[in-house]
């Protein structure tokens, strides 16, 4: 090994991510993404309906799709078959979420009398990360271990209200989270004398500026300091060319859970 000592400057890098396999394999196969997820999920699966997938106890259950973020039109078309076949309580699971569902879905829902819950999917590594010890792949797993073993396990956290104001001027983007409530749990309740504005509930954001609907890429993020035990509320970014942008913005929650918000903007338009 040469002792001799590079002496130029640090160049930057970039870190590639390498699409997980299962997605890829079940874009091919929806019904055993749908059944695989069901299973996890631990809801019996349902026939003879478009968009209820499945029910769990007494309520029904959508899968979100695999590289798209759940929509409105999808929520409402959810809820319509609810109300039309007497259905009063629904899950809708997802892996990402358009801009707007955040702040409509449970409003549209509550309308059409029926009690909505939006869940977010765990990401597949974690899921993965939990079949250590089993030497079995994702997808080659037995139903026994997935109902006895890995399903126990994995955590499908309700999605927290989330809302974000944009103000955009000349091509300077500026976000402001406005409100972050959580799904009211037995671990919320235990610190919620303490929490005097419920945005200190957010323990790390970070956003990307151009999200291309595949890898997250973390262009500002801010966090929580022990001098400090908040995060900044208000981010900014100048864009350099005007055009439609797509915005996701990652929250972790002091419980570690996530809650993702994608926002569509137009620079530079009328």
């Amino acid at each position: 090994m040469s002792d001799k000592k590079y002496n130029k400057p640090a160049r930057p890098f970039e870190l590639w991510n390498i699409g997980n396999y299962e997605t890829v394999y079940w874009q091919e196969r929806v019904d055993e993404y749908l059944s695989f997820m069901l299973k996890l999920y631990q809801a019996q699966p349902l026939t003879g309906f478009k968009y209820l997938h499945g029910r769990k106890g007494e309520r029904a259950v959508h899968i979100g799709p695999l590289n798209a973020p759940v929509t409105m039109e999808e929520v409402e078309k959810v809820v319509v078959e609810c109300r039309v076949n007497n259905f009063n309580k629904a899950d809708i699971l997802g892996w990402e979420w358009s801009y707007d569902v955040n702040e409509l879905a449970k409003e549209l829902a509550k309308k059409n009398g029926v009690d909505l819950r939006l869940i977010q999917i765990p990401s597949v590594n974690e899921i993965k990360s939990l079949l250590v010890g089993f030497d079995l792949q994702l997808l080659k797993i037995p139903d026994q271990v997935v109902n006895s073993e890995l399903a126990k396990y994995v955590k499908f956290p309700e999605v927290a209200y989330l809302e974000i104001e944009t103000e955009i001027k000349n091509n300077e983007v500026k976000l402001k989270i406005i409100d972050f409530q959580l799904p009211p749990t037995a671990e919320l309740a235990e610190i919620a004398s303490r929490v005097k504005d419920s945005r200190e509930l957010i323990d790390y954001w970070a956003i990307d500026w151009d999200h291309k609907g595949d890898t997250f890429h973390n262009q500002w993020q801010s966090f929580r300091i022990k001098k400090n035990p908040k995060v900044d509320y208000e981010a900014k970014h100048i864009y350099e060319d005007k055009g439609e942008y797509q915005i996701m913005v990652k929250v972790v929650d002091v419980f570690g859970n996530d809650t993702n918000k994608m926002i569509n903007l137009n620079i530079g338009g009328k």
